[in-house]
């Protein structure tokens, strides 16, 4: 309450100044002092005769004022009060010279003018600090709104070409599946005459690997490949596949390499259908024994969807005429199953072929499921000539070759540009160092790894301690050839045991994978190397440095980079009170 008293009464003694009221102005500032003095506040007793110097040097006692205002000068040089000291020698110098004592005044006007060269420069300081913190944070926010939208951009455009990756894709499976489709029913229509083998095998495929427990995806899909298990037969001759006798062993060589036609016109598929028709292609007619063809395959060894396959295939094939023999009665086609159990199929699978053949299931998923419209094919009085088959044979090779050559280019050009896009969002742009973002990342990816391989990891956070003022001085140009010179550094420092990332401004983590606990061992000799031969390089810098180890430092690998980032941040604190630097590591 006393500190407001005594501001009270030097307000009104400075109201009183201003309606000329001299007299009363100075019994209030003669209060305020008295007051100030008895409560011992400087603050308040230098304001008081400061006030009382003033209104004495024009109306009052020069004596008294020459006193008040030495009084005033002593407390605001023990207060550190430069506006007050400022004054001060203002008004002494205004006494002395209407006192004719020029040389004092002259000290004082001299004094004075020091003081506000000196006031004026410190606000000047400030307001340029002021000034360059509010350039800074808007730089900052610059650089950021510029690294956020870059980064925006970086991937709509990364989306946009996946999209135009998946579209291509997409086309390039279409075409395979028409041209490969069409070929398996031209094919068909050689030996079968209404070309419904393929769409049956399917069927029954389907329905082995539904009683299987298998998945609806595999169910589905193995659905759709099966069809494609004799396209190879287009390059079989007529005289071989419609030979209503046995075949000679030569002949026979020639029928098996249906398979490797097959699984050469469905190679270079990228979707899951065309790689499971090249499988079942190729396997459909091993045998469990490994007395089948191809390669004389053994057991497991023959692929799932091989071994499925090859049961519906042989199912059909017996129910159904061909030229080399009559169609059988179901009974008969489930005791042939029945017996080739553990030599031609899977022992299980026989088993849930015989189940789903022998229980009326096929025929209802037959008559359930529409097939689909091949061309019309021709009939026996109509039967295609050879010539022709071969030509239409050609005719789909050169287009599925020239459309997958076309689709394939198109599909590499737009993964191609993913990648700029990809490489664009985790590197930096300065150094080309991968940024914070890839950090983000890798950390998640190795951490994992760690983890499964139980192995350490370790993170090291740096930072340019001189970067600002090497900038203010020296202009950013050198601030970025110092950012660029340390990134070359670190990397060879650090890389291939470890992965160097600009975290962004000043600041860069190193991810260790190798021997982190030996890197630790000898972190602070390395930083100390480095900012020599940075030294050596013209860059007069010191680096801040943390290091933060998994497991001893934290049971989760995810924090690596928060303990680094405090440790060198406390690094950072010890260096600026050049205070003995202790470990870079705890313990």
């Amino acid at each position: 309450m006393s500190n407001l008293q005594i501001e009270a009464l030097n307000n009104l003694g400075c109201f009183y100044e201003n309606v000329d009221e001299w007299r009363q102005a100075i019994h209030h500032h003669g209060q305020a002092r008295e007051l100030a003095q008895s409560i011992d506040y400087a603050e308040g007793q230098l304001n008081a005769v400061l006030n009382l110097g003033r209104v004495n040097v024009d109306h009052g006692d020069p004596l008294q004022a020459a006193e008040q205002l030495h009084e005033a000068l002593r407390l605001a040089t023990s207060l550190e009060r430069p506006k007050s000291r400022r004054d001060a020698h203002q008004h002494l110098a205004r006494l002395y010279k209407q006192a004719g004592q020029l040389a004092l005044a002259l000290e004082h006007f001299e004094a004075f003018h020091a003081e506000e060269q000196e006031l004026f420069s410190t606000e000047r300081d400030k307001t340029t600090r002021t000034l360059m913190m509010q350039f800074d944070v808007e730089r900052a926010q610059t650089q950021t709104r510029a690294e956020r939208e870059q980064r925006e951009h970086a991937e709509t455009l990364q989306a946009r070409a996946e999209q135009q990756v998946r579209e291509r894709t997409a086309d390039l499976e279409q075409a395979q599946m028409e041209v490969v489709g069409r070929l398996a029913m031209a094919a068909e229509f050689r030996d079968d005459v209404t070309g419904e083998h393929t769409r049956r095998v399917g069927i029954g495929a389907a329905l082995i690997a539904e009683s299987l427990g298998l998945s609806r995806e595999f169910t589905e899909t193995i659905q759709i490949a099966a069809r494609l298990h004799d396209v190879g037969k287009i390059g079989i001759p007529d005289a071989i596949l419609l030979k209503a006798g046995k075949l000679s062993v030569a002949e026979f060589e020639e029928m098996k390499r249906h398979t490797l036609i097959g699984a050469r016109l469905l190679s270079g598929g990228k979707s899951e259908v065309l790689n499971m028709a090249r499988q079942i292609a190729l396997t459909h007619h091993e045998r469990w024994d490994g007395n089948g063809y191809p390669h004389g395959l053994t057991g497991p060894e023959i692929p799932l969807v091989g071994r499925i396959v090859a049961l519906a295939d042989v199912f059909d094939a017996l129910l159904h005429k061909r030229p080399y023999k009559s169609a059988w009665e179901k009974a008969e086609a489930l005791a042939e199953l029945a017996r080739q159990r553990g030599r031609h199929f899977d022992p299980e699978l026989t088993d849930a072929a015989l189940l789903v053949f022998g229980s009326g299931r096929y025929e209802a998923a037959l008559l359930n499921e529409q097939p689909a419209s091949p061309p019309t094919p021709p009939s026996r009085h109509t039967e295609v000539a050879h010539w022709e088959l071969e030509a239409m044979r050609l005719q789909y090779e050169q287009t599925l070759e020239s459309r997958t050559r076309e689709l394939e280019t198109a599909r590499y050009q737009a993964e191609v540009q993913v990648e700029q896009f990809r490489q664009a969002a985790f590197t930096d742009v300065l150094t080309g160092l991968h940024n914070r973002r890839a950090f983000e990342t890798d950390l998640l990816v190795f951490a994992e790894q760690a983890r499964q391989d139980e192995r350490p990891l370790g993170v090291i956070s740096i930072d340019l301690d001189d970067l600002k003022h090497i900038n203010d001085s020296g202009g950013h140009a050198s601030g970025d050839a110092l950012i660029v010179s340390v990134a070359r550094q670190l990397q060879r420092h650090f890389e291939p045991g470890g992965r160097v990332y600009r975290m962004g401004g000043d600041e860069y983590a190193v991810l260790l994978w190798t021997d982190p606990e030996l890197v630790a061992a000898t972190l602070a000799s390395e930083i100390g190397r480095l900012e020599t031969e940075l030294a050596c390089q013209g860059h007069q810098t010191s680096l801040s440095v943390g290091y933060a180890h998994w497991p001893r430092d934290t049971d989760q690998p995810e924090e690596l980079l928060r303990l680094s980032d405090d440790r060198m941040y406390a690094h950072k604190r010890r260096r600026k009170r050049a205070l003995p630097l202790p470990a870079l590591t705890p313990g």
